[in-house]
């Protein structure tokens, strides 16, 4: 590997003389470009002539003159109406107005020259072409017109689905609870919103989000992390496919923001939008339909827990936001500026009745009952705001800086659930004061308080600077900074929260010497506050409180971009060298130390430590069970926090070239080469243990061919192309932030007993903060902290002098294994595209895609520490078969973080081999998509896009964004590296011992889109109409159940054993149990359907400036209210039972294996395991499309 390395090294040299400055990550592509050829009447190439162009949003004017071919280029034009003039001596000038130029587009406009005086103007007309025959990038570019009369979302990521293979997919969206902020588990929630973005079979997280070219993404969680209100938005560019060189990072595509800028004249706009429960329809965000288990229901010996389809009461919602634009010259010509500020505000109010009629079920003595109605208030603000300043120093050098801001802030933000069930009712708060049956009663609304919230800034800022060095050579300098930092407040930091697993209520103590019956009681509230009952907590908990979680994101690029005519044609060069920082610190625990109670005679706590075996045997001798008189409790800790910043380096250098060899060829040749560097975090490691290996790429691992080719005859009207090109992907920081330990899920157990007064109170349980944690890392006999530094009487049984039973950590290191590859996948495309009329353009293309290597935690379930994990690319190196995976893990010793922890460590019970088991898993995922786009220029009044995509998304593995239900029960998690996709390798073999491959739970083989404007002009205003419509296939079901162990009240070793996109209808007998599996077949959800609609009528309030105009617009998305059915239920084993077909085999080595990867008789299996319950919620709808939204708006432009 080390000896390719001189060749980058050449490179990099090579390129240091060429840059003006160094360093950024993605390229900054937030302009334009021009370029054509100038002729005489007879064709002959006229050699220097002065062209000029100036424009909109072009401050002054841009100058060049023709080579000796008669060619000419702009670079770095901003997107815009651009006037074209061409002066020659001996000729009339020649000039074209109100020619859009795009982002991202270089379209060649050629001039033909007339004989005559240079004073003599001669105009032409004409748009710029629909077809670019010199590129084979596939380009979506979302202009103003477009974003002012089509149906939209508050921000640009809805609109990302207007391209033809990118898709708003609900299965990675909404289903996951938390996520979008700060405030979500690193790699345990999503996007926080209703759907994913989904381009060419890729996951949410792996399509590049960038703001004026910054990258906006979530650090950890890959996912577009930065809104941005359409009226500061000048043009959104969607690149899906042939991606060049410049862009790193994006396996779906580049999805890159243009905001709006000043001009010459003075222009802005004021508005106002408004939503609201009475407009939208019922089924939203806040409040959906959810499948669920019947509360007041328990499972049998032979059935479920009644399922049931909960539809919450409406809440009551308003959603406003005013804002306004402003943009002008400083002084014309030279400096222009734009401001706007749009606050976006949202109250929800929610009463829930207490009533004793719904409180006192299933039983009664609701300890709530006397609350009745209760309304809770939550309110957020984002407070939009942005700035820009550009600034022609002279015709050469242009310069800029941007901010874009996003704080936002909420209250009130834990509602309870929207109608009380009797778990909620009974819960409330102990106050811990003596002598009080059920104190605290009404305080248990202290946990839904309206002071508890969050906040969270969110800034980009962007620099630049364009120098023309030459007329063919021009310099580009980029610098940006992306910055968030959320923070909970308002929630208490003071003493513990401890909560009942079970009810206090009537237990008895235990009793010694043994044997011997319990038979006195636990202390009661009048003597204590020991006796409470199942669900009792005695503070507001928030197990995710977060005292900070700062991320920053910088970039810097330098690229220099020059053309030269001559070496076998016309080449267009850019080159440059990239620099990409990511950085994260975060504090993110309980608000207080959580303690769970575990109260009564005949608790028994099971060690999973050798120290814990030791002292339970201790107290089991004494008191009948481990446990202490009282019972016992555990000290939880589940924590991400970074002491010290987790940091991302990535450098990159990239070269590209569009060669336009002649006779309408142009060959897109560049290469891309990165550096990538994820170290494992400071001050993570305890003395005397060896940290985990970090990720280091180096440059031979990272190289990106990006090749292309474009061919169309002289008419411009044609173009055939094809193009193949390799992305890696960025790492992002969730490693670091959870497999490294920075993330812990640690339990300190303590037997419980009397505090010395032969009592019991609350403040016995003195647990406490240090260094954020209550219970730390450091092995099984390290103590939980405590006020004082002192472990409570409470806490020690006196007759054994056991104190801590055992610290379990949950959550070990994941070592990384050697030779680890980048995250890469491969793209071959080929396409037509063909310029039916001047205002008609047809497109085809084929899209391949292939993934090389993933990145994914990959474990073995060794049978005394149950699954331990490496980083591995699946299927590949140390993972390849089940022995070489067992060998490895053996091999690292004690490298998990835990002493004495280790892989096939006991000789009593040790792992064993399975030298017949198949190869490991590779992950698959394969999208093969056929596009065909109608584009409808602006003509008439009216303009539209229509598309059919046919695809095929097909393998074992979703990607850095998970859409299976087999992960934990909820789509949409977005878990870069770690998700559970290749936790067990069993996960991909069928019942019948063959690879369960097949379409992933996102393939939907059709696809129709289209988009439609209308102007009507009528008595001096004009009413605008747009519709978007999309019919998507339904997804693919497939039947799973958890193998060898279930657990934990979600899917927890899940498994398509029918394969995937296998629906197998399963019964079971009321009465004996029995079971019986049909055939399976193949099965989707119903096609997804929806219509938007927007309206709007403009007035003209001064005839004589046609820019001041008032405007009042109605958007509506699912127009049609239309309620498709989105998801199923597909786990048939029941959670609530918590059964799984070959119960505990997991914990039997590598035999397990053998057995669950070489093929069995599910019919059998099922009915072999007496306990064996099937889920109530089998078949059963569980996600449903959102409801209509409707938003009413006003605004005033001049």
């Amino acid at each position: 590997m080390n000896r390719r390395v001189s060749t980058p090294k050449f490179v990099v040299l090579q390129l240091c003389t060429l840059l003006l400055f160094a360093a950024t990550v993605f390229a900054q592509e937030t302009t334009a470009g021009l370029q054509g050829t100038i002729k005489d009447p007879s064709g002959a190439l006229v050699a220097n002539a002065q062209v000029v162009v100036t424009g909109t949003t072009l401050a002054g004017n841009k100058q060049t003159k023709t080579d000796g071919s008669g060619y000419y280029r702009f670079a770095n034009l901003p997107p815009g109406t651009y006037n074209v003039t061409v002066n020659a001596e001996g000729f009339a000038t020649t000039k074209r107005e109100g020619l859009v130029l795009e982002v991202g587009r270089l379209p060649s406009i050629d001039f033909a020259l007339q004989v005559g005086k240079t004073s003599t103007v001669v105009e032409v007309s004409g748009a710029a072409p629909l077809v670019d025959t010199t590129t084979n990038t596939n380009q979506t570019n979302i202009t103003a017109d477009m974003i002012n009369n089509a149906p939209h979302d508050t921000s640009f990521q809805s609109m990302i689905q207007f391209a033809p293979m990118a898709r708003n997919e609900p299965l990675a969206g909404g289903q996951m609870v938390g996520g979008g902020t700060g405030g979500g588990l690193p790699g345990s929630s999503g996007n926080g919103g209703a759907v994913g973005y989904s381009i060419g079979g890729a996951a949410d997280s792996e399509s590049a989000y960038l703001v004026e070219g910054q990258d906006t993404e979530n650090i950890s969680g890959g996912y577009s992390n930065a809104n941005v209100p359409f009226e500061f938005i000048q043009e959104v560019q969607v690149k899906t496919s042939g991606i060049e060189a410049e862009h790193g990072g994006a396996l779906g595509g580049v999805i890159n923001v243009v905001m709006k800028k000043g001009g010459n004249g003075y222009h802005g706009s004021g508005f106002l939008t408004y939503e609201s429960d009475a407009l939208d329809g019922a089924y939203n965000v806040i409040n959906h339909d959810t499948l669920r288990y019947d509360p007041l229901g328990a499972p049998t010996a032979t059935a479920d827990q009644a399922a049931q389809t909960y539809v919450p009461k409406n809440d009551t919602f308003h959603v406003l936001q005013p804002g306004f634009t402003i943009g002008g010259p400083v002084k014309k010509d030279r400096i222009w500026f734009f401001l706007g500020f749009a606050p976006l505000g949202r109250s929800v109010s929610r009463t829930v009745n207490f009533d004793p009629s719904i409180c006192n079920l299933p039983t009664a003595g609701c300890l709530n009952q006397s609350a009745g109605n209760q309304t809770f208030k939550l309110k957020n603000w984002q407070y939009y705001s942005t700035a820009r300043l550009d600034a022609t120093l002279t015709q050469k050098v242009r310069v800029f800086g941007s901010w874009l801001y996003q704080f936002e802030r909420e209250t009130g933000s834990t509602l309870p659930s929207a109608d009380p069930i009797p778990n909620q009712a009974n819960t409330f708060l102990n106050s811990g004061t003596v002598g009080y049956a059920n104190e605290g009663i009404n305080t248990f609304f202290a946990q839904y308080s309206p002071s508890h919230g969050w906040s969270q800034p969110n800034a980009t800022y962007n620099v630049g600077a364009d120098l023309t060095l030459t007329p063919k050579i021009v310099a580009t300098t980029r610098f940006g900074y992306f910055f968030t930092n959320y923070h909970d407040f308002g929630w208490p930091t003071t003493g513990a929260n401890l909560s009942w697993n079970l009810s206090g209520i009537g237990a008895t103590a235990n009793c010694t010497p043994q044997p011997c019956t319990p038979s006195a009681p636990i202390p009661t509230p009048g003597g204590g506050a020991l006796q409470q009952n199942g669900g009792t907590t005695t503070a507001a908990y928030d197990q995710s409180y977060t005292l900070f979680n700062a991320s920053k994101h910088y970039q810097f690029n330098q690229d220099v971009a020059f053309f030269k005519s001559g070496w076998g044609g016309t080449h267009n060069f850019k080159l440059g060298y990239q620099l990409n920082k990511m950085s994260n610190v975060i504090d993110q625990n309980g608000n207080v130390p959580q303690v769970f109670m575990t109260p009564g005679s005949g608790q028994n706590y099971t060690a999973a430590t050798v120290p814990g075996s030791a002292n339970c045997a201790l107290l089991t001798a004494e008191w009948g069970s481990c446990a202490g008189q009282y019972g016992y409790v555990t000290v939880e800790d589940f924590a991400t926090i970074l002491p010290k910043p987790a940091i991302d380096w990535n450098h990159a250098l990239f070269v590209q070239d569009a060669w336009t060899v002649g006779h309408g060829l142009t060959l897109n040749l560049g290469i891309r080469v990165e550096k990538e560097r994820l170290p494992v975090p400071a001050g993570l490691q305890q003395a005397g243990v060896v940290p985990p290996t970090s990720i280091n790429f180096p440059w031979s691992d990272k190289i990106e061919p990006r090749l292309g080719a474009a061919w169309g005859p002289a008419s411009g009207k044609m173009k055939i192309f094809g193009s193949y090109g390799v992305v890696n992907d960025v790492m992002k920081l969730l490693l670091a932030q959870t497999s490294w330990g920075a993330q812990v899920f640690e339990d300190c157990v303590y037997p419980l007993g009397p505090d010395g007064s032969n009592t019991f109170t609350n403040s016995d349980i003195s647990v406490a903060f240090v260094n954020n944690r209550a219970c730390p890392n450091g092995g099984p006999t390290v103590p939980a902290n405590f006020a004082g530094g002192t472990t409570p009487t409470s806490l020690t049984d006196a007759g054994t002098g056991v104190s801590l039973i055992e610290n379990v950590n949950f959550r070990p290191w994941e070592p990384v294994a050697k030779g680890v590859k980048p995250y890469r996948q491969h793209e071959f495309v080929i396409g037509y595209d063909y310029q039916i009329a001047h205002d008609w353009a047809f497109e085809a293309r084929y899209d391949r895609r292939r993934l090389d290597h993933v990145i994914e935690d990959a474990s073995l379930a060794d049978p005394d520490n149950f699954e331990m994990y490496t980083i591995v690319n699946p299927g590949q190196g140390v993972n390849a078969t089940i022995d070489g995976y067992a060998n490895y893990l053996t091999s690292l010793g004690s490298a998990y973080g835990i002493p004495n922890f280790a892989f096939n460590a006991d000789p009593l019970n040790p792992f064993g081999t399975c030298p017949t088991c198949p190869h490991q898993p590779l992950a698959v995922r394969n999208y093969d998509g056929v596009e065909l786009r109608l584009t409808k220029g602006t003509s008439h009044g009216w303009a539209g896009m229509f598309s059919y995509t046919w695809s095929r998304l097909w393998g074992n593995y979703t990607g850095l964004t998970t859409t299976e239900q087999t992960d934990g029960g909820a789509t949409g998690r977005d878990s870069p590296d770690t998700t559970r996709a290749f936790d067990e390798p069993f996960y991909y073999f069928g019942a019948n011992g063959k690879s369960n491959n097949g379409p992933l739970p996102t393939d939907r083989p059709n696809a129709f889109k289209g988009n439609l404007d209308y102007q009507l002009p009528w008595k001096g205003m004009s009413t605008t109409f747009g519709l978007f419509q999309v019919a998507y296939q339904g997804s693919p079901l497939s039947s799973f159940t958890d193998l060898g162990l279930a657990c934990c009240n979600e899917p927890i070793e899940a498994t398509d054993i029918f394969g995937r996109g296998k629906w197998a209808n399963i019964t079971q007998d009321p009465a004996t149990g029995a079971v019986t599996i049909g055939t399976p077949y193949s099965r989707r959800t119903p096609w997804f359907t929806q219509t938007d609609f927007h309206i709007a009528h403009s007035i003209k309030v001064n005839p004589n400036n046609e820019a001041q105009r008032l405007e009042f617009s109605a958007t509506a998305l699912n127009v049609l209210n239309q309620h498709n059915v989105v998801s199923y239920w597909q786990g048939f084993n029941s959670i609530a039972a918590a059964s799984s077909v070959l119960p505990n085999s997991i914990f039997v080595g590598a035999p397990s294996y053998q057995q669950l990867e070489s093929g069995y008789d599910p019919q059998a299996a099922v009915n072999a395991n007496p306990l064996f319950i099937q889920n109530s919620q089998y078949g059963k709808p569980n996600l449903w499309q959102l409801s209509r939204n409707l938003r009413l708006g006003v605004s005033f432009t001049f």
